[in-house]
Parts: C-alpha cells; structure tokens; sequence
C-alpha cells in the first residue's frame, strides 16, 4: 500500500502460489497519483519482499504490459503458469478470449541487474 499523509494512494498485493510462484494482483493507484511512481514503488516493494521470501518467479496477468515491462518485466506464456490458468483462468468468463498479458520477472536476477548498474 502507498499512502501521502494518511490518504491511500495506490495498493496491491502479493499472492504466492504452493509452486513458490508468486503474483502480483490487483494493482491500482488514485488518478491524481497516477504518473508519479506510486505504481512503481508498489511493484518494485512487492518484488523485494518475494526476492526476501526466496520467491524465484513473480508474474501478472495484465492489460498494461508496457508499464511492467517498464519494471523489467518480460513475456512469457500462461501455459507456463498452471497454478494460475487452474485457479482463476478456467473459471473466467473470458478464457476464451482473453485480454491479459503475462509477464514475469526474477526478483533475484533483477538485484543483480541493478547492483551492476550502481
């Protein structure tokens, strides 16, 4: 969660999944803050804490793909993702014509991407 002086101005969260996947969900963030890397920060906590919890693969499902890959997020393919396409995917009333996109992201290859980078 992101808040300025007590106000909320954007949550997520983190769902792991038994594999030792984890997902980022539900991503939102206050139109007035939208722009100002309220979104970022989110992600990019989320990211840390799985890298903490020895998380190896981070992925969402979503219809702004150019915002995560902006986050160093990369393609990959829902077939690749079972526990998600069983739990939630088969039950949807668009899995037949679905709209989202999934990316992942290695939180572990990503710490040594910017600790070559500093």
């Amino acid at each position: 969660m992101a808040e300025h002086q007590g106000e909320v101005t954007g949550c997520a969260s983190l769902y792991v999944y038994d594999s030792g996947l984890a997902e980022i969900r539900s991503l939102g963030v206050e139109a007035g803050w939208q722009g100002q890397g309220q979104g970022s920060a989110i992600v990019q906590h989320l990211v840390d804490k799985a890298r903490q919890m020895a998380i190896q693969k981070v992925f969402v499902l979503t219809r702004t793909p150019e915002f995560f890959m902006k986050q160093n997020f990369i393609p990959t393919s829902k077939m690749l993702l079972p526990e998600k396409v069983l739990k939630d995917c088969e039950q949807c009333p668009r899995q037949h014509a679905c709209d989202e996109v999934a990316l992942e992201i290695n939180p572990n290859e990503q710490l040594i991407v910017k600790m070559n980078v500093a």
